[in-house]
């Protein structure tokens, strides 16, 4: 059976065991999802939520409503850039599908339901760093089915993540497209 629950109903470390599986060893700690959990609250609800398949992790769609983040994992922001001030931002700090249940829709439905709640928390726009280097630019591509508009990018984003890269080891040398969604111009 496949579900989706709100981030703060599942148990941190199996976030934790899915999240070294799908993005590479230590990218998130225990203690780092955990205030991910408390971030992604606002007065309307979570605004993250996981995919649960037979009651184990296979999808993760962390947000994080205005007023509740500073930045993402990597070095770089460019608000000048942004139509709403980072006070009306949201952002998307991470999406990931287990690869057996990708292709079926789960990450459009985890990623819409993240907007929904980010709308009903106040947020204006919503601000991500897309995988450039994803496989077949799915990151990019995904994004912008979702109506994000690229921003500009950012080399090596990645590069003092102290973590090991599936892609290209440590350090993370991968390229950032920071995008941005206007919620006005989505039906959400």
């Amino acid at each position: 059976m496949t579900e989706i629950q709100p981030m703060d109903q599942v148990d941190p470390s199996k976030i934790k065991s899915f999240t070294d599986q799908e993005i590479g060893d230590g990218y998130y700690t225990v203690e780092e999802i955990k205030q991910m959990v408390r971030r992604s609250d606002s007065e309307a609800g979570s605004c993250s939520f996981v995919l649960l398949n037979n009651k184990h992790v296979g999808g993760i769609r962390i947000s994080f409503p205005p007023g509740h983040w500073q930045h993402g994992k990597g070095q770089a922001l460019s608000p000048q850039l942004w139509p709403f001030t980072i006070d009306q931002t949201a952002y998307f700090q991470s999406l990931f599908i287990a690869p057996k249940l990708q292709k079926q829709g789960w990450g459009t439905t985890l990623s819409k339901k993240s907007l929904s709640a980010l709308k009903k928390a106040g947020a204006m726009g919503v601000l991500c760093h897309s995988w450039v280097e994803s496989p077949g630019d799915s990151s990019r591509k995904y994004l912008a089915s979702l109506n994000f508009k690229s921003i500009c990018r950012y080399p090596e984003y990645w590069k003092n993540v102290n973590y090991i890269c599936p892609r290209c080891g440590q350090p993370c040398l991968c390229t950032a497209e920071e995008m941005y969604l206007d919620l006005k111009e989505t039906d959400i």
